[in-house]
């Protein structure tokens, strides 16, 4: 075999494994995800949340998907913004959110966090301890959440199926076709 061939299967080798590796991580991340989100960031170390509402803007903006990173609670400074779990409309169902962080308070061994909008003078009114915090803030992409809220709706979901069953359809028939051109037979061979 020459060593260009060799080169090739070596090269091709490596994509495989190395699409089977990311193929594996994210089939990974989309399970924990479904089936134990609450240990996603702590997995992975990174969770990303789609901001619904614009008390932080514009810093972060409405539809901006935002990147946290898992929380050294130890580290958390005054100024740094997290995502956390607030029941805010004191309905008894905590929902998420980002804000900043107004004060720390540590009290007989008991640590709380104040947080408060952005460009807000007054702190928010609930009070957080170690457990409510979900993640520190590492980035943004901006309008992203637009595409994640297309693709966790049910016509996004279904866009989503019929593309990933059109690819593999024309990648199953291109293999498929390539296989057959590289083993032409002649007419010769046929007749025996």
């Amino acid at each position: 075999m020459s060593e260009a061939k060799q080169q090739a299967r070596t090269w091709s080798l490596i994509k495989s494994i190395l699409f089977y590796v990311i193929a594996g991580l994210l089939l990974l991340y989309i399970l924990t995800e479904l089936f134990l989100p609450s240990m996603t960031i702590k997995i992975f170390q990174f969770k990303p949340y789609v901001v619904v509402t614009e008390s932080m803007e514009p810093v972060i903006n409405v539809n901006d998907l935002i990147i946290d990173t898992n929380p050294n609670l130890d580290k958390l400074v005054v100024g740094d913004i997290i995502t956390f779990k607030a029941d805010i409309d004191y309905n008894g169902t905590k929902e998420i959110v980002t804000h900043y962080i107004y004060e720390i308070k540590i009290d007989n061994g008991v640590r709380t966090f104040y947080t408060i909008r952005n460009g807000g003078t007054v702190p928010d009114s609930w009070i957080l301890s170690d457990d409510d915090i979900l993640g520190v803030y590492a980035f943004r992409i901006p309008k992203l959440g637009n595409v994640i809220n297309f693709i966790k709706s049910p016509f996004g979901i279904a866009t989503v199926a019929v593309n990933i069953i059109i690819i593999g359809t024309i990648v199953y028939v291109v293999k498929s076709g390539k296989k057959e051109n590289s083993n032409p037979k002649t007419e010769e061979d046929k007749q025996q």
